[in-house]
């Protein structure tokens, strides 16, 4: 629960621009390690919660007093009510939030809003008034892990593309793996949000919590394992694939083993939620609360980006007619300084515009984990 100023009485905040707890009414501000909570039993493995559930899409958050649940983090909804007091599982550690609020709406105006394809009524929305601070939960896991791939690649001989099989296997022991420790939060959104720097965490204390959400993890060791196991067989997939001289690499077959080692490590990390509606779907973009790394994308007005990729294209038509008409009446012969300046616009508006489209399709892959529906699955089942 809230801690309050030793000079006025008031509510405390953390401040992550000075990691200091700070009055709003007098001005005072306090170490964290400093502020003691009368009421907090450091001894026990549970503190106190506010749990508040959003009726929409049924997340629940957790606040402390200083914080006022407006809306909900996940999707948007401003349908959020309190529901109990409850005792959650103390962690062994936590990272604090380094970046303000404030730098987490210029990272990213810096990221997304200049570009003019973004629609307005988003810009506006984006001020430190709509982002959330909230805990994630993660846990710190040193594994033994081995596996074996069979892998298919192809290789050029002269003219000739001949496919090649290859064989891989090993063990490493992995250290300070990050396991995001909540079924709400997409795996991809997570391992995106990455690197958390451990060089920052501090021995939990409930004060830094004031003026942020928090959630706990609701995995089982089964489910741990299963995302340890994953996730160490992403990182060695990531390897494999550089130690084969082909191309288009494709691992056919996996078979992998993971042995959790010691007790993982229970620490909170943190991010921001930026949480916006546009034509009626919810979005949300994640910055990370130590280094201010972005993850999401914006919609965008369609009528533009495909005015302009249209341009682009009867630009590149235009231009292949010209040369077409131009060495049919052979003035390419005339003048090759024209010919050549010519040919380089045609070759730089054709990589444009293949590039165009590249970057449209990851826009829309990216769009997919922007929307709240996508990012947050409330069920309970990891991705495998």
């Amino acid at each position: 629960m809230a801690v309050v100023c030793s000079n006025c009485a008031g509510k405390l905040i953390f401040n992550p621009a000075t990691q200091r707890l700070e009055c709003a009414t007098c001005g005072s501000s306090f170490r964290p390690e400093d502020v003691e909570d009368k009421n907090a039993d450091l001894q026990s493995k549970y503190y106190d919660t506010r749990v508040y559930v959003c009726s929409h899409c049924g997340a629940e958050v957790i606040t402390s007093d200083t914080e006022s649940s407006t809306f909900c983090v996940y999707c948007g909804n401003p349908a959020i009510v309190f529901n109990r007091i409850a005792k959650e599982y103390r962690p062994d550690g936590l990272v604090p939030f380094q970046v303000t609020k404030e730098e987490a709406v210029r990272y990213i105006k810096l990221r997304f809003l200049r570009n003019p394809i973004i629609p307005k009524e988003i810009k506006s929305k984006c001020v430190p008034e709509n982002l959330r601070g909230i805990y994630v939960p993660y846990w710190i896991v040193n594994a033994d892990f081995t596996e074996a791939d069979y892998i298919k690649g192809e290789v050029k001989r002269g003219k000739r593309t001949e496919t090649r099989y290859y064989s891989r296997a090993g063990e490493v022991k992995f250290k300070n793996v990050p396991i995001d420790g909540s079924n709400i939060l997409n795996d991809d959104i997570s391992r995106k949000l990455e690197p958390f720097y451990l060089e920052d965490a501090k021995d939990f204390d409930e004060d830094y919590l004031n003026g942020f959400y928090s959630n706990t993890s609701d995995l089982n060791y089964f489910d741990l394992r299963a995302s340890t196991a994953y996730r160490c067989h992403k990182l060695f997939e990531d390897e494999v694939v550089k130690t084969v001289k082909a191309r288009n690499i494709k691992i056919m077959d996996s078979i992998y083993h993971v042995d959790v080692q010691d007790d993982p490590i229970y620490m909170m990390m943190p991010v921001w939620f930026f949480t916006f509606k546009y034509d009626n779907k919810p979005y949300t973009v994640l910055v990370n609360g130590q280094t201010g790394k972005v993850v999401g994308t914006m919609p965008w007005q369609k009528k533009k980006i495909y005015s302009i990729a249209i341009s682009v294209f009867v630009l590149t038509l235009a231009l292949c007619a010209f040369l077409s008409w131009a060495s049919i009446n052979k003035l390419l012969g005339m003048s090759s300084f024209y010919a050549q300046g010519f040919a380089a616009l045609f070759t730089m508006s054709s990589i444009f515009f293949a590039k165009g489209f590249t970057g449209i399709r990851r826009i829309l892959k990216n769009l997919k984990l922007t929307q709240s529906e996508a990012i947050f699955k409330f069920v309970r089942k990891r991705q495998e």
